[in-house]
């Protein structure tokens, strides 16, 4: 009897040892901590975008697949559950956090796609700008959310696993493809799910633009009836410059004084009110070899014929001499197209990478002066410059360091390499009239920097120094020059070079490849928007636009949050300040 009461009394305890983990251990606990993880690392950003009812069903409906996910988690064995835990939600979480803090908005399809093309960039990257010490607490803290799972769980009916499953996917997908689900405001594990899926996305619209549109061999209608013999022309692309930080914009150092005195002397006249394509020089340089202008969600860029196709179309010899590594994201493949020769950064240094190129004056004394000597008439030379890029010393030798630096990313290690930039633009104008003097040179920066401004030091945004652009024309001497002047007065954008250079060649854009800037020889432009996206598949589709209107109106548009943002910088509704018609056009165009 009391042998019996004794193991009925073992059994009862052994009992509430193993019902005392149910208790407290839930699924509901495991997501309620990843919940508050997100909400507690993020809660200054979040606070005020919870409360709109967008925001509050875009965190829902993140919060939704959470749930699912770890509930779907369960149904692994109790070995592997952990490490699966730490694989599917921890890992993306603590990625997410990384890059959310140093850039303000999640991983894009994009960001993974660079990070395949070149790790090491990308980790250097995230080590120079992230918190190590946040995304290993955020890692640790996830993952010991899942020891709040209970050991043992009601297996799922094979129906219930099959619609969790779909509803997940659903919303995964959903936030993959349609903009609007603003994966930003959402929770970074499903965030993250959503930028893989977005990467199916990505290789369908890059696919699509494989088959640039090809230009027929003198096809192109002339511009002006009776054809004159075709000018010799030079594009020169510059990196990360800052026209606020050139003499020729009224910057208080001689950065720029050799530039300067070709100004003095009517050979060189800056745009006073140009501005640049793109904040990144993936989403800047397509464009201006395109003449297309953002918003550009479909790819229109991934067709559209590049101005050096048309030269080639039209007889000219063609180059394309690059201080870059153009492979990083796949430039070299647009900069081929119509190139007879092509030569990248790689071409005259061992180790070049997307923050540092060759140096510009070896490009140029070894890769482009010797193109300008060997190229026949007519010809058209593109150069791609290494510039002023992050980090700032590395982009000037010891010979061009004129003013203090203070840091690597000081405003004196800026300022010298703009130093090279204006030798580099000097000698080859010298070099080019030497050869003809009625040829044609341009240059326009692909982005600005920030340079502090707004507390930002990266080209991401649309401040001023990012978005204005140092755009010069260097005009033969025959050329009118009280109507160029007049030309550089006006408001402009950098991709009106491409229709401009056009009408130079006597070509014009085909009916199929409609371009959206102004050829400035054409006559007086119409008053119109111009704009500055980072809405395109060729770098982080990111659903935001700078609008500039005819008189001078900035307006930033942000199609996540439904948000327009004016010259007083109050978010207001997007319905209180609509598109302009042309622009929103873009949005749903289909190529």
């Amino acid at each position: 009897m009391h042998r019996s009461r004794a193991l009925s009394f073992a059994a009862v305890s052994e009992q509430l040892r193993e019902a005392r983990p149910r208790r407290w251990r839930s699924t509901w606990l495991a997501w309620t901590a990843l919940v508050a993880i997100d909400l507690v690392s993020r809660a200054s950003y979040l606070g005020p975008r919870l409360a709109t009812a967008r925001g509050a069903l875009n965190y829902l409906a993140a919060s939704v697949a959470l749930w699912l996910s770890v509930r779907l988690l369960q149904l692994a064995p109790h070995r592997a559950r952990l490490a699966l835990f730490a694989l599917l939600v921890a890992l993306p979480m603590a990625i997410e956090w990384a890059v959310f803090g140093s850039y303000g908005q999640f991983v894009a399809p994009t960001d993974l796609s660079l990070f395949f093309e070149s790790p090491r960039v990308v980790f250097q990257a995230a080590g120079e700008g992230g918190d190590r010490y946040g995304s290993l607490a955020v890692f640790a803290l996830a993952t010991a959310s899942a020891l709040l799972l209970p050991r043992e769980v009601r297996p799922l009916r094979w129906w219930r696993a099959g619609v969790a499953a779909l509803v997940l996917a659903a919303t995964v997908a959903t936030g993959a493809v349609w903009w609007r689900a603003s994966p930003s405001l959402g929770h970074p594990q499903p965030a993250f799910a959503c930028a893989l899926a977005g990467l199916m996305r990505r290789a369908t619209v890059e696919a699509k633009g494989r088959g640039r549109i090809a230009v027929p061999r003198a096809a192109a209608p002339a511009a002006g009836g009776l054809e004159a013999p075709l000018p010799n022309v030079v594009l020169v692309v510059g990196e990360s410059l800052a026209a606020s930080h050139l003499t020729l914009y009224g910057y208080d150092r001689p950065t720029t004084p050799r530039l300067q005195a070709l100004a003095d002397r009517g050979a060189l006249l800056p745009f006073r009110d140009a501005v640049v394509m793109g904040p990144h020089t993936r989403t800047s340089v397509p464009y201006i070899m395109t003449g297309i202008e953002g918003p550009d969600p479909s790819g229109r860029v991934l067709r559209a014929p590049t101005v050096t196709q048309y030269a080639k179309s039209r007889g000219y010899h063609t180059a394309v001499v690059s201080a870059q590594e153009e492979s990083w994201g796949e430039l070299d493949a647009l900069l081929r197209e119509g190139a007879d020769s092509f030569r990248s950064g790689i071409a005259f240094a061992p180790r070049v990478d997307v923050m540092k190129g060759a140096d510009d004056l070896i490009v140029l004394e070894e890769g482009v002066l010797p193109a300008l000597r060997a190229l026949a008439a007519p010809f058209f030379l593109v150069v791609h410059m290494d510039g002023s890029h992050l980090p700032y010393r590395s982009h000037s030798p010891p010979s061009h360091k004129v003013f203090p630096e203070d840091g690597v990313n000081s405003m004196g290690a800026y300022d010298n390499t703009i130093r090279v930039t204006d030798e580099v633009l000097a000698r080859l104008f010298e070099a080019l009239r030497a050869r003809d003097p009625e040829a044609w040179l341009f240059f326009t920066s692909d982005h600005g920097q920030p340079l502090g401004e707004g507390g930002a030091f990266y080209n991401h945004g649309y401040q001023s120094n990012v978005v204005k652009d140092p755009l010069l024309v260097f005009p033969p001497p025959s050329s009118d020059r009280a109507t160029w002047r007049a030309i550089a007065e006006a408001p402009a954008s950098a991709c009106d070079l491409m229709p401009t250079i056009l009408h130079l060649m006597q070509a014009a854009p085909l009916d199929e490849a409609p371009t959206d800037c102004v050829d400035w020889l054409a006559g007086p432009p119409a008053p119109r928007h111009r704009v500055v996206s980072a809405f395109t598949p060729t770098y982080v589709e990111e659903p935001t636009m700078l609008v500039l209107a005819p008189g001078g109106g900035r307006a930033v548009y942000d199609m996540w949050r439904n948000t327009v943002t004016l010259d007083d910088g109050v978010p207001r509704p997007l319905a209180d300040h609509p598109l302009p018609p042309k622009i929103a056009a873009r949005l749903g165009a289909v190529d």
